[in-house]
């Protein structure tokens, strides 16, 4: 990936989008940060992301209702999601990937397969 991809992080705690910013600055990717769901959807608007990462559970708007809202409009349905979210329960997954996220991540991730992820979505667009 020659290109400078921007990468989108989704998360009202910056104890959790400083790190993944500092990660995905060093692999060369541009994060740009919202710190709830509905600066995500006016700065989707704003600044297209190749890729969003996106905590499920905020204040607000979360993150599977931010994740329907992209993926039912037509404009913004071809972002890829990750979902980020410190609970592994197996329906709050199955939720993520039936509305259309790509991946859904439990906290804390290991960063490497985080990159790898990211890379192998990606690539694939």
């Amino acid at each position: 990936m020659s290109e400078r991809r921007t990468i989108m992080i989704v998360d009202d705690d910056a104890f959790v989008r400083r790190p993944l910013e500092f990660i995905l600055k060093a692999e060369g990717f541009r994060p740009v940060l919202a710190s709830d769901g509905e600066e995500c959807l006016r700065m989707v608007a704003e600044d297209r992301p190749d890729l969003i990462f996106l905590d499920v559970m905020m204040p607000g708007r979360d993150g599977f209702g931010v994740c329907h809202a992209l993926k039912s409009d037509p404009e913004y349905s071809d972002i890829p999601i990750i979902l980020l979210s410190a609970r592994g329960q197996e329906h709050d997954e199955a939720r993520g990937l039936a509305m259309g996220a790509e991946e859904f991540m439990t906290k804390p991730y290991s960063p490497s397969e985080l990159i790898g992820r990211v890379r192998q979505i990606l690539e694939n667009r």
